[in-house]
């Protein structure tokens, strides 16, 4: 019993490494609703150094693919998109979040809200950052990931 059960946790900690590896490691929640077309969220990194194009790469993975809520702010929102589509449009998804990538355009960091952490295994570092949701969303309509509002009906 004590062979099958330490074979399981080597299992699952060997499913949680690699799929560790395999994209960026963050936590995003709700700050605001920011501006007309915009969201404040809260992005923490989790890497061996930090980088703000890191910080701003998450943020809009988290906005495009997984949404956010906010426990303090209770800013809510809903992915703009399916998480299916990053796969289906790998090629795209794979520039655009690139370090020099095009998801940068649509992140800023707001000032004086970044926090570093050193931590056993690299860095957790934060920020506030403000995603232009609206231009976002015309971006990846124009680049025929995501539909249009309007096609709905």
């Amino acid at each position: 019993m004590k062979k099958v059960l330490s074979i399981l946790m080597m299992v699952v900690f060997a499913i949680s490494a690699i799929a560790k590896d395999k994209g960026l490691a963050y936590d995003i929640s709700g700050v605001s609703s920011g501006n007309d077309g915009t969201y404040m969220v809260k992005v923490y990194v989790y890497e061996k150094k930090p980088s703000d194009a890191l910080l701003k790469a998450a943020a809009v993975h988290g906005v495009v693919f997984r949404g956010f809520s906010g426990t303090q702010s209770r800013v809510t929102q809903k992915a703009l998109t399916q998480p299916d589509e990053e796969a289906q449009h790998a090629d795209f998804f794979e520039a655009f979040f690139k370090e020099d990538g095009g998801c940068q355009n649509f992140a800023e960091v707001v000032v004086g809200s970044y926090e570093t952490v050193k931590m056993k295994k690299g860095y957790k570092t934060g920020a506030i950052i403000n995603v232009n949701r609206s231009a976002l969303r015309k971006h990846l309509e124009q680049a025929g990931v995501i539909k249009k509002l309007g096609s709905i009906f």
